[in-house]
């Protein structure tokens, strides 16, 4: 038994160094392919990682060239003299080159092929392609769209506000607001349902005053949580503190290019052709001219204008009313600029009040540039009757719609009597207003009297404006987008549309 035990156990030794040898032949083939598998993993590792480095760097160098474009564009520098994109940074076949190797660039300036209409933006689209050396040698495009600063772009501008009045519970501004300074928002209802809405509210002050001479630097206090409080809170662009100042005033602004366009292919009334405080009225595509009750309605027929602009050279101390025809609103885009005081005497709308049809080139813009815009009040003129029919009378006393951008360059918005109707009111502006400073329109915390504002945004005026209206020297930009794909043709022809 015990030869046979070794004999089994030689055998049993034998057996196992041979397994141990394909153990290891099998081992080291998968050794082998591992780390081929391995190699070829950090080999495309570090190839993805030089890719994305400029891939980035690509992106960054677009970046950097779109924003040099702009800053020449924004400069002085030459724009394309007809709709066809122009070179600005580099040409198709000699790019240009970035300090810092940051790679090269090549940019063009394609002006909007609705620059030549009076009511369009002069906007620009801005195309950048860049390119970084490197193994890959790629690519990366970006695009924006920049333009002059418009008045018409904001719901409400103030240039020099005041904190002894107050917007309060029941104001609604549903486009940008902005001032040149601090403003006073209060709340004295414990529910925040009406409290003060803004779309986005931006102040060249680091903050705003609540009840008292309070600083407050976010959109919540006390009872006031400004509305939509969710959109606010979330700082800029939205609800901002600090932001630059924007010229404005007679002495910053083109108010002159306004008149002479009504001096040359407009209606243009010399001083003393209208009468201090006549009524006028829009109807359609007319203008009528009413200067005292007893007096014939003079008619002047605006469609046929080349310059859709009207200019009353006025005195500083004169004024007209003017309101809409509650037969038919206006049906073209016009301009209505003057030195003296406007009153808005009752309702004036658009015949077609879709503002959200791009279509729809009914806009209205008024301009004073050494008054005041008033919003009238009947009880203030006596009687009205010998001014019936209507549309000449002042029908204030319910609220009103009005529908017009209206710019004051040195004075203010106000009401006439702001304890008068009782309510209050409501103004309500489809448009926006730009002026020094708004005045008391309304009185009292709840109920009251007089006129509270709601400014209810023309969306249009994102790409739009009242016909000749005078921009800012400021430029923004109002698009701005990646195109990873673009080409040096797209760059040069314009491959990638607006949006």
């Amino acid at each position: 038994m015990a030869v046979t035990s070794i004999r089994r156990m030689v055998m049993y030794t034998n057996n196992t160094r041979g397994s141990a040898l394909v153990l290891v032949l099998v081992a080291s083939v998968f050794l082998i392919i591992l780390t081929a598998g391995a190699y070829q993993y950090f080999k495309m590792n570090a190839n993805t990682q030089i890719w994305a480095r400029d891939r980035i760097q690509a992106k960054l160098s677009a970046e950097a060239g779109v924003n040099l474009a702009t800053h020449m564009l924004t400069a002085g520098a030459a724009l394309p003299p007809d709709s066809n994109p122009g070179d600005i940074l580099g040409t198709e076949n000699s790019f240009y080159d970035l300090p810092g190797g940051m790679g090269s660039v090549y940019a063009s300036v394609d002006p909007s092929n609705e620059n030549d209409r009076v009511t369009s933006a002069n906007a620009y689209m801005i195309r950048c392609l860049a390119r970084v050396p490197g193994r890959t040698m790629d690519t990366y495009g970006m695009q924006c769209i920049v333009m002059p600063e418009n008045l018409a772009r904001f719901s409400v501008f103030m240039d020099n506000p005041t904190t002894n009045g107050y917007y309060t519970d029941g104001y609604r501004f549903d486009g940008p607001f902005y001032a040149n300074g601090a403003v006073r928002v209060i709340s004295p209802s414990a529910s925040t349902e009406n409290d003060p809405f803004f779309y986005s509210f931006n102040l060249t002050s680091g903050y705003y005053l609540s009840q008292g001479n309070t600083h407050r630097t976010t959109p919540s206090n006390g009872n006031l949580q400004m509305q939509p409080f969710n959109r606010l809170s979330m700082g800029p662009p939205f609800f901002d503190l600090n932001v630059d100042p924007i010229p404005f005033g007679a002495n910053e602004l083109n108010w002159q290019g306004v008149r002479s366009a009504a001096q040359t292919d407009g209606l243009y009334f010399a001083s003393g052709t209208i009468a201090d405080s006549s009524r006028l009225a829009l109807k359609g595509d007319t203008l009528m001219i009413k200067a005292t009750p007893a007096s014939a309605v003079q008619k002047f027929y605006l469609g046929g204008l080349v310059n859709p602009v009207v200019w009353i050279e006025n005195a500083q101390d004169e004024c007209f009313f003017l309101r809409g025809s509650q037969l038919l609103g206006l049906n073209m885009p016009l301009t209505i600029g003057c030195r003296g005081d406007v009153y808005m005497s009752g309702e004036l709308t658009y015949e077609n009040t879709d503002l959200q049809d791009q279509a729809n080139q009914q806009l209205l813009g008024i301009m004073t540039v050494n008054g005041d815009l008033i919003i009238a009040d009947e009880k203030l003129v006596g009687d009205q009757s010998p001014w019936n029919p209507a549309p000449f009378h002042i029908d204030t006393k319910n609220g009103l719609n009005y529908y017009a951008v209206i710019v004051a360059l040195e004075g203010n918005l106000v009401a006439s009597n702001h304890r008068w109707p009782l309510g209050p009111q409501e103004f309500r502006l489809n448009g926006g207003y730009m002026v020094q400073e708004e005045g008391y329109t309304s009185s009292g915390y709840n109920g009251g009297s007089g006129f509270d504002i709601g400014v209810l945004f023309d969306p249009r005026l994102l790409y739009m404006h009242p016909p000749f209206f005078p921009t800012t020297a400021n430029w923004i930009t109002i698009m701005w987008a990646e195109v990873p794909d673009m080409t040096v043709n797209e760059v040069s022809s314009g491959g990638h549309p607006y949006y």
